[in-house]
């Protein structure tokens, strides 16, 4: 009788109040949503093709006259003059399978990874990523990186039934400050600044969205000259977008393609 009264106190107690133990809080995120005035197929003209050689191109970041180009799959992170084209140096990224890349505070450098989950705060010497920190985002992975001045944003992906995308917003310590649910924006990649906007390349449909993270609206977007887009980058004038097996591209914005 006793092990009977305890089962139907522990049933009342679920079926009123929901679980008694709960691994999971409530998810009260927010989610993205798109704009009234949404601006669909911004118009973009392709400036400049920069060959790049075979790799697994991910992120992208720019130095001056540089493109720092990450690449996946035990890949190192190449810096691109592109005035010549060339590859002037390489670097050794702290995991094995390297998505984002962002500048840090005091000269050092985010990095995301896709096999270890992690993000890590690193330092160059010797042409080598040296971790400061790292936090781990177990068990989602990240892709994307950039850090605006003011917070760093990260996307993470959840696999398990249907995948989950978020945008992580983290203060310059790594601490998240906020999460936002990325709907409408299939198989996120990276993400690009352009000092009001943030940009979401989308590797699955081959475009690249752009988002007023002030109200979380999706307010537009525009098709990649390249397939399986992933690296994006914002050169204060152009936007620089690359692809997994592509070239790099510099594009106009809001110019109509020939």
């Amino acid at each position: 009788m006793k092990n009977k009264f305890i089962i139907l106190i522990f049933f009342f107690l679920t079926a009123t109040n929901g679980p008694v133990f709960s691994e999971t809080p409530a998810q009260t995120d927010d989610s993205l949503k798109k704009a009234e005035e949404y601006q669909a197929s911004i118009p973009v003209k392709v400036v400049r093709k920069v060959e790049l050689p075979a790799g697994y191109h991910e992120g992208l970041f720019i130095d001056g006259n540089n493109i720092w180009v990450n690449n996946g799959e035990k890949g190192k992170t190449w810096i691109i003059d592109v005035s010549s084209g060339n590859v002037i140096s390489e670097i050794e990224p702290p995991g094995t399978f390297t998505e984002g890349i962002s500048a840090a505070p005091d000269g050092k450098f985010w990095v995301t990874d896709w096999d270890t989950k992690k993000l890590y705060l690193t330092k160059i010497e010797e042409n080598k990523m040296i971790p400061i920190s790292e936090k781990s985002f177990e068990p989602s992975r990240p892709t994307g990186v950039i850090w605006n001045g003011r917070a760093l944003y990260v996307i993470t992906w959840t696999r398990g039934m249907g995948t989950k995308y978020y945008i992580l917003k983290l203060d310059n310590e790594g601490n998240i400050l906020h999460k936002v649910k990325i709907k409408r924006i299939h198989e996120p990649s990276q993400l690009a600044w352009d000092g009001k906007d943030l940009w979401v390349s989308s590797w699955y449909t081959q475009r690249v969205y752009r988002i007023d993270i002030d109200t979380l609206q999706i307010v537009g977007h525009f098709h990649s000259p390249v397939n399986d887009t992933t690296g994006i980058v914002w050169d204060g004038e152009y936007m620089w977008v690359t692809g997994t097996k592509s070239d790099l591209y510099q594009v106009k914005l809001g110019a109509p393609s020939e």
